[in-house]
């Protein structure tokens, strides 16, 4: 993975749903569907968050881990909110369900917006 990776180390979530975005793409043209990803991996977006901030291979405690990936979902939650207009209870609901695509996301908030 660390061979794709940009070589900027980055926290941000909206860098990290485009990296996620483009593995599910680049899976699908391999005829992967993205379950049997996240089946294996679990959240596609928290591995990568992990991979960009332990990019010599060396991986930190797994409660750090967890704690930097629910940190970037956080973010991630909050981005969602201010752009949407939706509680941020909503916004890790749809995080949960969706995933991290951003696109997805936003038009899913919009939608539950509309709903209001």
């Amino acid at each position: 993975m660390t061979e794709h990776l940009p070589n900027a180390m980055t926290d941000d979530p909206a860098a990290i749903c485009d990296l996620v975005g483009q593995v599910m793409k680049a899976a699908r043209r391999e005829g992967i569907e993205p379950d049997e990803i996240t089946e294996e991996v679990g959240s596609v977006f928290g591995v990568i968050f992990d991979a960009m901030q332990h990019r010599e291979g060396s991986r930190g405690e797994g409660d750090e881990s967890d704690k930097a990936a629910d940190f970037a979902v956080d973010l991630l939650a909050g981005r969602l909110v201010r752009e949407a207009g939706i509680t941020h209870q909503e916004a890790e609901e749809l995080i949960k369900q969706i995933g991290t695509d951003w696109d997805c996301l936003r038009r899913e908030a919009h939608f539950l917006k509309g709903r209001h």
